[in-house]
């Protein structure tokens, strides 16, 4: 069967040879003719039913064959596009060996493949992408022809391999079968050194619970100095919880709308809107809150210093707001500072 597909192979590389010879100018000159000649028009109308169904710019009616009043102006329409053309034309093996084109589609054609003028050799003289069309059609029609013969053998070899298939079913269901006797042998098998591993990993971890036992009593009388700190820090954290709500709406109020303005407004800004309208709405907050305690940390300003922002208030403001934003910040920079900084931030991530 493959034998005779493999055969069949030359009839395709001819087919392709003979697209190759086609140039998008020739389809111009031939989308420029009104009324072809008959055998121009004969050749074309045999493209169309080969690509029923496999193009969509061919009108096929509920039987999938060819539908048109007028083949030729169908053929000007699929020729709209000379590329996208001779691309399914290239392709058009593949469509076969997929079982893709139905054999309505050869069977319309036979009658005038069959006509003895139907050669590229008397069609080329009338039109040479006529003529390439026709010595394509008459070559894949060859190749189709001995695709369907082997159908049968195709046939065949798929019983074969259903058999073949239930046979290594039933072999992988045997095998099945023993490996499971085997684990279950194995199991039994495992059972008296397993209890003897859990003996020995019992004994292991008491005195591995002993040891931890130790090691926290030793702990705990090094921590106790630590209380009154730790205390402390209790405290801290609870009154940090009640103004933490301030804190973080004041944040959120200066990455939202104070960007566009200078050191002078955004200070303006901040002490005489967002804070007096907390201290009248009674919102806790830190008497000292400051956004940038929210927004960043010292560490992480300072690595923006090493990657070249400039140390200034206002530049530390613009970069908190920058890596605070929801959205893309839009950055005035007239003395490229900004961008050098995000050059040298961002470099790692290939920007």
């Amino acid at each position: 069967m493959q034998k005779d597909l493999d055969e069949a192979l030359p009839l395709v590389e001819k087919a392709k040879e003979a697209l190759k010879g086609l140039s998008l100018k020739d389809f111009q000159n031939l989308k420029a003719l009104k009324s072809p000649p008959k055998d121009i028009e004969n050749v074309f109308n045999c493209v169309l039913n080969l690509l029923c169904n496999i193009d969509p710019n061919v009108p096929v009616d509920k039987n999938g064959k060819l539908k048109t009043e007028n083949s030729w102006k169908t053929s000007l329409s699929v020729m709209g596009n000379p590329a996208q053309l001779l691309s399914t034309l290239e392709g058009f093996k593949e469509k076969i060996d997929q079982d893709l084109v139905s054999g309505n589609n050869f069977k319309a054609i036979r009658g005038t493949i069959s006509d003895p003028n139907f050669t590229p050799a008397i069609i080329k003289n009338k039109s040479s992408c006529a003529g390439g069309l026709c010595d394509w059609i008459l070559n894949i029609t060859m190749y189709y022809d001995v695709f369907v013969s082997v159908e049968p053998k195709k046939i065949a070899v798929r019983a074969a391999q259903q058999k073949l298939a239930d046979a290594n079913a039933k072999k992988e269901e045997m095998d099945t079968l023993v490996a499971k006797l085997m684990s279950e042998l194995a199991i039994l098998q495992a059972d008296f050194q397993k209890a003897m591993d859990e003996k020995n990993a019992a004994e292991a971890e008491a005195m591995k619970c002993a040891r931890r036992l130790d090691s926290a009593q030793r702990l705990v009388n090094a921590l106790g100095s630590e209380s009154e700190r730790w205390s402390q820090a209790i405290i801290d954290l609870g009154e940090k919880i009640i103004v933490i709500t301030g804190d973080v709406l004041l944040a959120s109020a200066f990455v939202s709308y104070v960007g566009p303005f200078n050191k002078k407004f955004r200070d303006m800004i901040t002490n005489n809107r967002f804070i007096d309208f907390f201290r009248k709405n009674k919102i806790p907050m830190s008497p000292d809150t400051n956004p940038l305690t929210i927004l960043t940390d010292e560490a992480t300003i300072a690595e923006w210093n090493n990657q070249r922002l400039p140390a200034d208030r206002v530049s530390t403001e613009n970069g908190a707001i920058l890596t605070n934003s929801e959205r893309y910040s839009l950055i005035i920079d007239p003395q490229l500072q900004g961008i050098t900084w995000l050059k040298e931030k961002e470099k790692n991530n290939d920007l």
